[in-house]
């Protein structure tokens, strides 16, 4: 291979692996759970989802 291609293999690595480590630290600083428009919304606890599944 020459110079160019190892640089440039080398520079898609990075942002490839780079992009799926930022991808992993955006989602455990916020979780899904807490994301979204309806992210927190009391109404979608788990024990509220689960008294509507029993209903």
């Amino acid at each position: 291979m020459s110079g160019i291609a190892i640089v440039m293999m080398a520079l898609f690595i990075l942002i490839i692996w780079g992009g799926l480590a930022l991808a992993i630290a955006h989602l455990m600083r916020h979780p899904d759970e807490s994301s979204g428009e309806l992210g927190t919304t009391p109404e979608l606890s788990d024990e509220a989802l689960a008294d509507l599944e029993r209903a």
